[in-house]
């Protein structure tokens, strides 16, 4: 043990002050009077034996040199070593994701308890040993280089703030390792709610040692929307529905309710039961225009965590898409599903001949119906039906004497957006090529001389092949099937991956290249009108808040947690009730200030002291 403040350890001379009065006590005055029934009476109620009298002097005097001693240490803070000591370097790395901000029962988040736990450990380090803090969410932060400043580092832990960001154990330990090794030994205090072995191995030799101070709220319960998705319906360019994933940790089942509004305005409600340990998968059909903002909020009693349970994403404006459709001889049964997809004006449609190729409009998707240019276009995502021959990706060979009938086909995956509402089992086709099994396109129908339909990605370039002429198949211009395929085709193949349904919901923590020079960020819970402005600074600019975002460039967007690691908490062991830390965190409580202690054992004392000899009063 050792002592911050020896220099005030001189109030402990006050002890001498008590060991006088006992040993130097007045003798007792004589006084004559008249009468003694009052004083035999009084004699008797306090009558003691003269080895208890001096049995409660001594104790009374052990008391009073207590107190002052208790008094006197506590000014001049009294420490214990730590239990790493003959380490010459520590680095505290701290965990300020999402769920370190999981309130405890006593109204105190993970973080603070942990921030707690950091401070004893300090109070109790040697003066001489360097002290790095570094903390980490998405990305790591260096929050103080190595300072033997005890102040600067409370200050630096003090700074450490919860981000609604998915913690990345991974390269912070790597950093922290990094920065322990400029000095061995060295230890490494992990702050986190974690449980240990979930992230990367950290080091543990006897140069860089480990120590975990993990810290939990009592009640684990905890719900929250972990994935998010706005998409447009396959056939309405124009309409969308909303994919909502939602997880939950706890002891037990639990009721909660997802509300839904727009623009503020409460929409919808619906109630769930939440099973620990299994997801709830939602499809909302979103009817709001360009331009609204649809926010969801989950409710649930008890829930510990509110990062993770609301999100907000703008409705994107779907302009139409240009197709163009080359043909020199037009099939009437591709008209007329094309112009009912045109009813709705998500598409315009461009007819030509090959004599007025190549165009120069914009062309979001090229038809190539019977019929293939002398070079491959590469501009426009590109449907190529009944292809006369090989062409670019498109690897076919012609069939001569009319095609061949088909009157069954065998589906490779039901599930691709190509095939959405097609009763493919009811499909009769008459094939006029073969395409290569093995090439860049995948194969969705097959046929007895293989692939009749296949489509892919070929150099960001989205492309289907039809290997039938529709106009002399069986059944298949004249089924309902028929539009969609076509109307799947075209979306399909004009929509690329980042479709725009849902590229403006983001995860908070990424970084985007950003233009303007402010960022305006509106609170995502049911689009409240308070705004918060912050500059943008240099190429990349990081999401670190939720809500609706704006740049005065006019680019916006969202930002939401969206993170089933944050959301599904690990429940507390034996030894973590109550908001506490693990056993190993409470050890090193020993480490730390010891000044608290003795306050309050000079108080216990005073107390037990007023109990023992003033508990009798005279009537």
């Amino acid at each position: 043990m050792r002592f911050l403040r020896p220099d005030l350890l001189w109030w402990t001379l006050l002890i001498a002050a008590p060991i006088v009065l006992y040993f130097f006590r007045r003798k007792p005055k004589v006084v004559r009077i008249s009468t003694l029934p009052f004083f035999k009476a009084l004699a008797r109620e306090h009558q003691e034996s003269p080895w208890l009298r001096r049995l409660k002097r001594l104790l009374s005097l052990l008391f009073s040199l207590l107190v002052i001693l208790a008094a006197a240490g506590s000014l001049s803070r009294p420490v214990l070593s730590p239990h790493d000591t003959g380490v010459r370097n520590v680095v505290i790395l701290i965990d300020g994701s999402a769920s370190m901000g999981a309130r405890s029962a006593s109204g105190k988040t993970a973080l603070e308890i942990g921030k707690a736990e950091v401070r004893r450990r300090l109070a109790g380090l040697p003066a001489g040993v360097p002290v790095t803090v570094a903390a980490y969410h998405r990305r790591a932060r260096i929050m103080l280089p190595q300072s033997f400043d005890r102040r600067d580092a409370l200050r630096a832990v003090d700074a450490v703030q919860v981000r609604p960001m998915e913690g990345n154990e991974g390269p912070a330990m790597r950093l922290a390792e990094r920065l322990a090794r400029l000095k061995t030994p060295a230890a490494i205090w992990h702050v986190t709610d974690m449980p240990a072995g979930t992230g990367e191995p950290v080091p543990d030799d006897r140069e860089v040692q480990v120590s975990t101070v993990r810290v939990v709220a009592s009640s684990r319960r905890n719900a929250g929307i972990t994935s998010f998705q706005l998409r447009g319906l396959p056939m309405a360019n124009t309409k969308f529905e909303a994919f909502v994933r939602i997880d939950a940790s706890g002891p037990d089942a639990c009721a909660a309710k997802l509300e839904e509004r727009i623009d503020g305005k409460l929409t919808c409600v619906r109630s769930l039961t939440l099973e620990p340990g299994s997801a709830e998968r939602l499809v909302i059909s979103v009817d709001a225009g360009a331009g609204q903002v649809l926010s969801l909020k989950l409710v649930t009693a008890g829930d510990v965590l509110a990062a993770d349970d609301t999100v907000s994403t703008l409705i994107p404006e779907r302009v139409p898409l240009n197709v163009l459709w080359v043909s020199p001889e037009p099939d009437p049964f591709m008209g007329f599903a094309l112009m009912s997809l045109q009813k709705d004006g998500s598409i315009e449609i461009y007819q030509a001949g090959p004599e007025a190729w190549p165009v120069e409009e914009k062309i979001d998707v090229t038809i190539l119906d019977g019929w293939l240019p002398k070079e491959w276009p590469g501009r426009t995502a590109v449907v190529v039906i009944n292809p006369p021959g090989p062409l670019g990706p498109v690897r076919a060979a012609p069939i001569s004497g009319g095609g061949l009938p088909i009157e069954s086909i065998r589906v490779t995956d039901g599930r691709h957006p190509l095939l959405h509402g097609i009763a493919s089992a009811r499909v009769a086709v008459t094939q006029t090529a073969v395409l290569e099994k093995h090439g860049a396109l995948r194969p969705l129908w097959i046929g007895v001389s293989g692939p009749i339909l296949a489509a892919g990605e070929v150099d960001d370039q989205r492309i289907a092949v039809m290997a039938f002429a529709p106009q002399d198949s069986a059944r298949l211009p004249l089924m309902a099937s028929y539009p969609l395929l076509v109307g799947n085709l075209i979306y399909w193949a004009g929509r690329p991956a980042s479709d725009p349904a849902s590229a403006n919901t983001h995860r908070t923590g990424d970084l985007l290249a950003l233009q303007g020079t402010e960022l305006e960020w509106r609170a995502g819970e049911f689009g409240r009108k308070e705004a918060v402005t912050v500059p943008i600074s240099g190429r990349w600019t990081e999401l670190d808040k939720m809500g609706v975002w704006q740049t005065d460039a006019g680019k916006s967007g969202t930002a939401a947690l969206l993170s089933w690691k944050e959301t599904v908490l690990t429940a507390p062991r034996e030894d973590e009730r109550d908001g506490a830390a693990s056993k190993e965190v409470r050890a090193s409580m020993l480490g730390g200030n010891l000044a608290p202690v003795l306050l309050w054992l000079a108080a216990a004392v005073l107390v037990v002291e007023s109990w023992l000899f003033h508990r009798h009063t005279v009537n």
